[in-house]
């Protein structure tokens, strides 16, 4: 019996989602006499997850990958129907399609798909910034957590992944999309789409209103805001300062 095989078995009849320390202490009552660390069994609940960005970091247990990472070390198994396919590129781990799409976007500006890569990097930084202090946002705004889930890219299902989900300190729900550099009028329908979604399963009856974060905004993105007042633009500034050592 391996580590892989313990935690496989763990999840064989399991239908929800489980804790890494839920884990941990089940391998521990059925095998207590392996020599398992408890990081060995969280490095691999990473490498078996097929869309952890650090499974990649664990390619001999990643190719049996079979879990689903739901962040804060929280874990289910993986559905690819409804949590897509994840595959490991240059830049990290992302879904397929989303990997496609890279390489054609890359294709049309004329850019290598690297540095489309690095677009997603800032977006994925800009989403940690974020997340430790919305304030910076708008007072009083939190991150939404309820029975262990929190807003921080929250599986919507068929719609997708929402980049944050707040809460305002009206208890009001506050969708935010992200987009590194210029954010132009497309962003519209998806901001649109989660807000309905969150409207419809998590809002319970509260007010649900979004903002974009980038960069910059095109003027299509500007007159297409006018006619949606619950949506705002917030615009992000990066300053690189400079020291000797």
């Amino acid at each position: 019996m391996t580590c892989r095989e313990a935690i496989q078995e763990v999840f064989e009849n399991e239908d929800g989602v489980l804790m890494t320390n839920q884990v941990i202490d089940r391998i521990s009552a059925r095998y207590p006499d392996e020599p398992w660390k408890e990081s060995t069994i969280r490095a691999h609940l990473t490498g078996l997850s097929v869309n952890h960005q650090s499974s990649r970091y664990y390619p001999s247990v990643r190719k049996y990958a079979f879990l689903f990472s739901l962040g804060n070390g929280r874990y289910r198994r993986w559905d690819p129907g409804r949590d897509g396919t994840w595959v490991v590129t240059d830049t990290g781990v992302q879904l397929a399609d989303e990997s496609e799409d890279m390489a054609a976007l890359a294709e049309e500006r004329e850019l290598e798909p690297t540095a489309i890569g690095v677009s997603l990097s800032v977006e994925r930084d800009l989403e940690r910034t974020l997340t430790t202090n919305l304030e910076q946002l708008e007072s009083g705004l939190r991150l939404y957590m309820e029975s262990g889930v929190t807003g921080q890219q929250l599986d919507t299902g068929a719609i997708g992944r929402l980049d944050i989900l707040a809460i305002d300190r009206y208890d009001n729900c506050v969708v935010i999309e992200l987009k590194a550099g210029t954010a132009d009028d497309r962003v519209c329908g998806q901001i649109l789409r989660y807000m309905g979604w969150v409207k419809r399963e998590l809002a319970g009856g509260a007010k649900v209103r979004g903002m974009i974060v980038a960069s910059d905004f095109s003027d299509s993105l500007k007159y297409a805001v006018e006619a949606m007042p619950e949506v705002v633009l917030k615009r992000y500034e990066v300053h690189f300062e400079f020291s000797d050592v």
